[in-house]
């Protein structure tokens, strides 16, 4: 039967496509057709081959808006409105799907935004394909970011783009590709996650766990978790509202324990190597300008293996979208007080994975927000000072302007029964500076006392005498107070 010619669809009107960049435009067509694309002054065309076309426009400077045509000799299609700008691919888990609607200030920002140069496309999300799932995806549309009606986009990519628009002045486009929950290994293909240490064991036992599971089975117990998860959250609410400092022990006190994760499953969202076939690469390969992910907390029982599949993940992504060196821009977990005494300072050894990728692979950006954070809410409602971190990251990333960045250690030498740590920027004078903590060659941490003198830092503790290690706010949840001259937070570390 004929294939019928259409474009992927994460193309709509209303799209902003990318700058300065050759622009991919692909879909289906009925093998053999000539397939032409025409957008302002420029034009390409392509054979489909296999029912599959993939034409690709010459770079454009930003500007619109503009009609582009998709024509085979016999059927038209025509897109309108559409903007040439800068295109970032939003995603991750729940904190870069947050709306903006359900953060802090968002009714204001959601009701007050009138930005139409700004724009965005928020991806299904597609646990498995099938006509339900592909019905909502041929519904995807891009739309203008507009008083009252762009509540749902991501905070965090919302405070990022107006930023970007007001300091460029060029369009911005946001694709939103996250699940709240998800696993990295649900953002991995089976190749890319069984390159990493400890990948194929952990796809292997997941696969082992789920091999008698009938899809019948795995409905029922996803229907009444999620229906047992709904309930305990309400009641969780109703104890919040009546008690704003209730902590997070006070909720299992009086409701038990809380109702999640969902259950495992074949068709599970939150499987290995799931949503990134059902969703990433449907939309791929969409000319991008970079990545926003903000992920990591849903790995806590495996922070360990978190650096090796993060590095996969860069890797892979880029080859999804044909940009070996595409930006990617991230950010690092902030403070939670992670209730599971089997995996202390976990969220501390996911931190210290994220700065190691983001020290170890070029084009790579991290935000830094050891000050952000809730003790007892996951999601923290101020995504306002993460967009704006993230837009600091891209300035430097993507545009290789100056910007404002965390101080970071830079060397650490041992001063008799002190470590110095030297820092990229000075740092604001703090008369009691905490979090700090030392290690002799038992490499056992004791607290140390530290002393602030610009961009070094003088730590010492009575229990180490001869320290070869030092590390800060290496705990899942604290409040800290050490800030550079820039008013941005110290970089959590650990130095030998």
């Amino acid at each position: 039967m004929p294939v019928s010619l259409k474009l992927a669809p994460v193309f709509s009107d209303h799209m902003v496509l990318c700058r300065n960049k050759n622009i991919r435009i692909f879909g289906e067509a009925e093998s053999g057709m000539q397939i032409t694309v025409s957008i302002y002054n420029s034009s390409a065309s392509c054979t489909a081959v296999k029912g599959k076309f993939h034409a690709v426009l010459p770079p454009m400077p930003h500007g619109g808006p503009y009609t582009m045509s998709v024509a085979d000799g016999k059927t038209t299609l025509t897109y309108s409105d559409i903007l040439i700008g800068d295109v970032y691919l939003a995603g991750g888990q729940s904190n870069m799907e947050m709306p903006l609607k359900d953060t802090l200030d968002g009714g204001r920002y959601t009701a007050e935004a009138d930005h139409p140069q700004i724009r965005y496309c928020n991806y299904p999300v597609q646990p498995f394909l099938d006509e339900k799932t592909l019905e909502w995806e041929r519904n995807t549309k891009w739309r203008a970011v507009r008083p009252g009606a762009c509540g749902d986009i991501s905070a965090v990519a919302f405070h990022l783009a107006v930023r970007l628009h007001a300091a460029l002045g060029i369009p911005v486009g946001i694709i939103g590709c996250y699940l709240g929950g998800t696993s990295i290994t649900s953002w991995l293909d089976e190749d890319a996650l069984c390159a990493t240490t400890g990948g194929k064991e952990y796809l292997d036992a997941f696969l082992e766990r789920t091999k008698d599971q009938t899809d019948q089975q795995y409905q029922k117990a996803f229907h009444a978790q999620q229906r047992a998860h709904a309930a305990w959250s309400r009641k969780a609410d109703e104890i919040l509202a009546n008690n704003p400092s209730a902590k997070w022990d006070d909720f299992i006190a009086e409701l038990g324990p809380c109702p999640w994760p969902p259950p495992e499953g074949r068709k599970s969202a939150y499987r290995p190597c799931g949503l990134v076939n059902t969703m990433l690469k449907r939309i791929a390969p969409y000319t991008l300008t970079g990545f926003l992910y903000y992920q990591g907390e849903s790995d806590y029982r495996h922070p360990h293996l978190y650096r090796v599949m993060l590095m996969s993940l860069i890797v892979s992504w880029r080859d999804i979208f044909k940009s070996p060196s595409l930006p990617f821009l991230f950010v690092q977990l902030p403070m939670f007080a992670q209730r599971d005494e089997t995996m202390k300072n976990c969220w501390a050894i996911l931190r210290h994975a994220q700065e190691q990728v983001y020290r170890d692979m070029r084009n790579t950006g991290l935000a830094v927000m050891i000050d952000g954070g809730d003790e007892n809410d996951i999601h923290p409602k101020d995504k306002k000072t993460v967009g704006e971190r993230l837009f600091e990251q891209a300035l430097v990333v993507v545009y290789h302007q100056q910007a404002q960045n965390s101080p970071r250690p830079t060397a650490a030498r041992p001063d008799g029964n002190a470590m110095i740590v030297t820092v990229s920027a000075p740092l604001r004078k703090q008369k009691n500076p905490w979090l700090f903590e030392l290690a002799g060659e038992d490499m056992v941490c004791y607290q140390a006392e530290a002393l602030i003198d610009g961009n070094e830092i003088r730590a010492v503790s009575k229990e180490v005498g001869c320290p070869v290690s030092v590390r800060y706010a290496w705990i899942n949840y604290a409040r800290v107070n050490v800030f550079g001259e820039n008013g941005l937070p110290l970089a959590p570390f650990c130095l030998r």
